[in-house]
């Protein structure tokens, strides 16, 4: 369609007479450029030029409404030269404008005769445009004024007879029956267009989710989603923990770019701090440039939350392009994957947790039947035939003791004193009503009994260093009925510990030291336990010279496993000095510790309630403090 110049008028020249078969015709033109889909510009631009030339007129400016500030604004301008990127800077209808409000109340046109000089207009703009005389024409649609037309003969006086102003608005009328139908069809493109673009986000957002949830599924790490991310975006990524510590990055290419957002000189930045300090879980956030810091890039952050806790961040940095919102989903979306990974891991961790509890407690108690018993633990990596012990931790004074002692030997710090002492140690942990109990695989030809109890004395002191918390250890364990009695052993050991073991130091002591002396440990009181050891061994105990070398040679030749030897060689004195000394003590407590069986149970029972007490050291500056009276 070609759009013809008006013709420009000379100043001699007067109004033609103008009917409306010219209005018509005119406006033909237009109608034609609504069935071609013109847009609105030039369907603005043609309204404008057909006006003028209609009008004989020179100049022509259209505004149309703002619905949101019920202001008009300027679109098109029509004239001898280019004026459009001008009348797009106009407003129409402010409060000064008094032209425009009297056009707005009586909705037909206005005419100023002297621009110049009439009150009415915004009389810097009359004058910017120098214009004489001016018609402004209400464009009405179902009686509403959807925009203006503004006519004006530039620096030349223009009679804007009656006619013409019926004409001019006829002409108008139908121009807005026009642009009404060209907003519709570019609305409706517009939102053809939205639709298609909300499609194909779609696609690429259900391809992505295609993608993250296969990296999920197939186990993938986090280097791998990194470098998934970098993949869809073309930009740097990296993972970090919620302390900022970067967990896995990638580059796109051979660039090796890594997003220094939690870089510490990056982190001691205020206005760096304040930004972090505002993310949320619900939608990324673009943190600025903090070139300061070195921080020359925008970096795009999702928070990754698992459940209530803010696990960590997933970062992305500006990268040749700026950031669109196809990133911003990307961020979303891998943030969520991570999130419901670390999710399922935990659930999975759990449940394999709660699984390992329940298999401890129903062996120590022996709930379940052999055969099942067996493959559970073989489910949870925990064979039953080979050599284990169980390693039970317990407060002193039991269910006596204040729920703080409790708590310090919960599964869960057990099992993180277990795992700074011996890291590479395979335990199997459950909470149980006397402490928590552990199940330790040991070999006693490979590491031998003492071995395990310095280790399990080791983690009470990390549990406990005021020795609030006991430590016992079982015999070994090499099928599933041997559990119930192990535990009982322990459970012995513990009560006996919390009724003789001095306050203020750690205790641990196993099933094969106490041989059946943890039944009377057990069982007995401390008042019985001290009567007993003043009555075995008697004047042993006393401060009178000689009985403390005598006592020290007592306590040696049952460390030594009542070896004369064995104790010669750790007292340094002559095997002769021993068995002189151990008749001495059959002379004066009538023990005979070389050969009787009895006896030798009775002062290796008293010598560990001293040991208990910690009122007994070792024999080379060995010192015993007697018992209260």
């Amino acid at each position: 369609m070609a759009l013809t110049a008006a013709r420009r008028p000379n100043d001699d020249d007067g109004p033609s007479s103008i009917g409306y078969p010219e209005v018509v015709s005119a406006f033909s033109e237009v109608a034609d450029a609504i069935n071609e889909h013109t847009s609105l510009d030039t369907l603005l631009h043609l309204v404008a030029e057909r006006i003028c030339g209609l009008l004989e007129i020179r100049r022509c400016s259209i505004y149309l409404k703002d619905a949101v500030a019920g202001v008009f604004r300027g679109q098109v301008g029509h004239a001898d030269r280019d004026i459009d990127v001008a009348i797009k800077r106009l407003t129409a209808g402010i409060e000064a404008d008094e032209f425009t409000r009297e056009i707005l109340r009586t909705q037909e046109p206005v005419v100023i005769v002297n621009a110049q000089s009439d009150p009415r207009p915004v009389r810097s703009a009359m004058i910017g445009w120098n214009i004489r005389a001016m018609l402004g024409v209400p464009m009405i649609l179902r009686g509403e004024i959807i925009g203006l037309i503004f006519l004006d003969n530039e620096d030349l006086n223009y009679d804007f007879t009656a006619e013409r102003r019926d004409l001019s608005q006829t002409f108008a009328n139908l121009a807005a029956v026009a642009i009404s139908q060209a907003q519709l069809y570019v609305d409706l493109r517009t939102t053809m267009s939205t639709v298609a673009q909300q499609n194909s986000m779609l696609r690429r957002a259900a391809a992505l989710e295609d993608r993250l949830t296969n990296l999920v599924l197939d186990g993938a790490n986090l280097n791998q989603i990194a470098a998934a991310v970098t993949e869809l975006t073309g930009k740097p990524c990296a993972i970090h923990d919620a302390e900022y510590r970067r967990l896995a990055h990638a580059s796109p290419g051979d660039d090796a770019i890594v997003p220094g957002l939690f870089e510490p000189a990056a982190l001691r930045n205020e206005g760096l701090r304040e930004a972090l300090a505002k993310l949320t879980p619900r939608r990324p956030t673009v943190i600025p440039a903090f070139p300061a810091v070195g921080l020359n890039q925008r970096c795009l952050v999702a928070l990754v939350r698992v459940g209530d806790h803010d696990w960590g961040y997933l970062v992305i940095s500006e990268y040749r392009r700026r950031f669109g919102a196809q990133d911003a989903i990307v961020a979303r979306r891998t943030a969520t994957t991570i999130a419901l990974g670390l999710s399922g891991k935990r659930r999975a961790a759990e449940a394999d947790a709660h699984g390992v509890e329940a298999l401890v407690r129903d062996l120590l108690h022996g709930a379940d039947e052999r055969g099942s018993l067996s493959r559970r633990a073989d489910y949870h990596g925990l064979a039953v035939s080979e050599p284990h012990h169980v390693v039970l931790f317990g407060p002193r004074g039991g269910a006596q003791a204040s729920e703080a002692i409790q708590a310090q030997v919960s599964a869960a710090h057990v099992a993180a004193a277990f795992a700074e002492v011996a890291s590479q140690l395979p335990v199997f942990i459950a909470a149980v009503d006397r402490g928590a109990a552990v199940i330790v695989r040991w070999s006693d030809e490979a590491d031998g009994q003492a071995s395990l109890g310095d280790l399990a004395a080791e983690v009470a002191r990390r549990l406990a260093p005021d020795g609030t918390v006991a430590g016992a250890v079982s015999g070994v364990c090499r099928d599933p009925a041997d559990y119930p009695g192990a535990y009982e052993q322990t459970a012995q050991i513990i009560r006996g510990i919390s009724t003789f073991g001095a306050s203020g130091h750690v205790h641990v002591l196993a099933a094969e030291e106490l041989g059946a002396g943890r039944l009377l440990l057990a069982s007995a009181d401390r008042g019985e336990a001290d009567r007993f050891v003043r009555d075995t061994l008697g004047p042993l105990l006393t401060d009178e010279e000689g009985m403390r070398d005598l006592f020290v040679t007592l306590q040696a030749f049952f460390e030594c496993g009542r070896s004369v030897r064995r104790a010669g060689t750790a007292l340094e004195v002559h095997e002769n000095t021993i068995r002189y000394r151990l008749s001495r003590i059959e002379q004066i407590t009538g023990l005979d510790v070389a050969s009787d069986c009895d006896v030798q149970l009775s002062v290796q029972l008293a010598l560990l309630i001293l040991r208990l007490q910690d009122r007994l050291k070792a024999p080379a500056d060995a010192e015993v403090v007697a018992p209260a009276n």
